[in-house]
């Protein structure tokens, strides 16, 4: 069943993906992307009719860092992810993983770069920490296209609430996005907020009498909404990479790379990501390692948005694999400003498990004062 289920969400993943729209053909001179997240849950339960196998004491802590920079010369990238489970009564367990890369483009306006980067993995079945530094050619480029996502929610804002007769046209949404992007430029967020409406109005498609300050508050909480950041592109890359460190105390080795990075905004609402690499000795076939990861996202509602991911990471090591799959759902519901119910589900699967790991969280918070 749940086979069933997961492979029914890729479909969908597929579905909803394919088909790209404008948004994707704005070109930021600058992108800088990064997230941040971090989540922790601890159960204490001490069996009351003495049954120690019924005991619980256990925490599990989540990180995952990332940072995308790209300009017309040079970008870099770096990653980190940290999954801790301590436990006082069983096995205690850690999954820490770093990366971080440099690109150099041969030219400002060209796709093809060369890199150099370095990567560090540590783990409770590792018996060293494993490092190693990389080098290679690669193709591609991300944009942050967030602006022109923003300038397209505040034309759907404006007809909604029919404060202009139809959708602004390519150019004025382009000159929107233009000014959000700039809005380091501006001494204040008013006077960025004056220079959108100014074009807006000049469009000749504002109602009579201009927008009101309704209209106003609004664009200024879009432009200022940070949480939904918006990208296109994508790139692939291969090399060679030196083992400095191995996990298992074994000779230093030269392994060939692959990676690849695909990201697209079907709309201002929808993001999906799709990251994949590849490693491996001479007998590639014998040892190895493959790392998949897949990322939706979608903004139903101003109150109501949805998340999910699935990652396949793969170790072999004299032919013997080690997979680990996850897929996480969650719902973020914000009914106030004050307010956020999250529901979430996550889905794992490790060697040795006899079925699924099923987590169900259910998070409420309200700021009372």
């Amino acid at each position: 069943m749940r086979r069933l289920v997961f492979f029914a969400f890729l479909l969908c993943l597929i579905r909803l993906t394919i088909s790209a729209l404008p948004l994707c053909d704005y070109r930021s001179p600058q992108t800088d992307l990064s997230d941040l997240g971090i989540s922790f849950s601890y159960k204490y339960h001490n069996d009351p009719y003495g049954v120690s196998d019924q005991d619980r004491n256990f925490g599990q802590l989540k990180a995952d860092y990332s940072r995308l920079f790209d300009v017309p010369n040079f970008g870099f990238g770096v990653s980190v992810q940290t999954d801790m489970t301590i436990s006082v009564l069983r096995l205690s367990s850690y999954l820490i993983s770093a990366e971080g890369n440099l690109k150099r483009y041969i030219a400002p306006d060209a796709a093809y770069f060369g890199f150099a980067g370095v990567s560090g993995k540590s783990a409770s079945s590792y018996d060293a920490m494993r490092l190693a530094v990389s080098l290679g050619i690669g193709y591609g480029r991300f944009a942050d296209i967030t602006p022109l996502a923003k300038a397209m929610n505040i034309d759907d804002y404006l007809i909604n609430r029919k404060s202009i007769t139809k959708h602004l046209n390519d150019l004025d949404l382009e000159a929107v996005a233009f000014e959000i992007d700039s809005i380091d430029t501006y001494d204040s967020f008013a006077d960025l907020l004056a220079v959108v409406q100014e074009i807006i109005e000049e469009s000749g498609l504002a109602k009579t009498g201009g927008l009101d300050a309704l209209d106003i508050y609004e664009m200024g909480r879009i432009i200022a909404d940070d949480d939904h950041s918006r990208y296109c592109g994508g790139d692939a890359k291969v090399g060679l990479e030196y083992e400095l460190l191995d996990p298992f105390g074994g000779p230093s080795e030269l392994l060939a790379t692959a990676a690849f990075n695909y990201a697209l905004a079907t709309t201002p609402q929808a993001q999906f990501l799709a990251q994949g690499a590849v490693s491996g000795s001479s007998d590639i076939l014998h040892t190895h390692q493959i790392e998949i990861r897949l990322d939706y996202d979608y903004v139903l509602t101003d109150t109501v948005s949805l998340a999910s991911s699935y990652s396949f990471v793969r170790e072999t090591w004299d032919g013997v694999h080690t997979d680990i799959h996850t897929v996480l759902l969650e719902a973020e519901l914000t009914p106030i400003e004050t307010a956020q119910v999250i529901l979430g589900l996550e889905l794992s699967h490790e060697p040795y498990f006899l079925e699924w790991s099923t987590d169900i969280t259910l998070l409420m918070s309200m700021d009372l004062l």
